[in-house]
């Protein structure tokens, strides 16, 4: 007779569940367009917004909101507002701070992202959002000299777990089976010349839409808490 130990089968049917609630939207897969510029169209004057890592780049300024705080664990000079490290717990001062949180292409880069999640959803506020984007099949980029480092990739299958203590989630593959490959191959050199001929989004049609979120090179995602 087998034994058993714990409840596996129970454990993964809650997980297969998570799964099944995630929302998969194949926006970014079938047009050339920056998730930036949703968020930019989604924040309100009335928002307290969080940018950690400063992932807006140029559009952060484009962010109307009557207030704008950055954080990072590293010391810019004029940025950020708050040097943190987002494993670590948030200063009180923090928690339930913000309706709109921004975490793009940082989660990666934590040593601990279920903590940093944790604490990213302690700092929002009661139906609060969070918009982000992970990398999944991606190369390594961390700097050589460390300042920063590059620790984890994401499946969908993970993020449905990372944020099942929130209340939905929908993500958004970047990239299909076919450009993703590419884009790993010449790196930096195929989203700064040839993705700007919209070859990706050609290539990627001629492959189903499951494909192409299961083998992307990332997910822009909407968390809501």
């Amino acid at each position: 007779m087998k034994k058993i130990i714990g409840i596996p089968t129970e454990t993964n049917q809650k997980l297969v569940e998570l799964i099944k609630r995630t929302k998969i939207n194949n926006y970014y897969i079938r047009n050339q367009a920056d998730f930036r510029k949703r968020i930019v169209e989604d924040v309100n004057f009335d928002d307290y917004v969080l940018d950690i890592g400063k992932g807006m780049r140029d559009k952060f300024t484009n962010l109307k909101s009557k207030k704008i705080t950055t954080i990072d664990v590293n010391d810019f000079g004029d940025y950020p507002d708050i040097i943190y490290d987002i494993c670590s717990d948030p200063d009180e001062n923090l928690v339930e701070k913000f309706d709109k949180i921004i975490c793009l292409a940082v989660l990666e880069h934590v040593y601990d992202p279920f903590a940093a999640v944790k604490n990213i959803r302690k700092m929002l506020k009661e139906n609060g959002v969070l918009y982000g984007y992970v990398p999944y099949l991606f190369y390594y980029h961390a700097p050589r000299n460390l300042k920063y480092q590059d620790y984890f990739r994401f499946s969908k299958d993970a993020l449905s777990y990372l944020f099942k203590d929130f209340k939905s989630l929908e993500i958004f593959p970047v990239r299909g089976r076919l450009s993703t490959p590419f884009n790993i191959l010449f790196a930096g050199r195929w989203k700064k010349y040839i993705e700007k001929t919209g070859i990706n989004i050609l290539l990627d049609k001629f492959v189903s839409d499951a494909k192409n979120s299961e083998q992307c090179s990332g997910f822009n995602f909407i968390v809501k808490k």
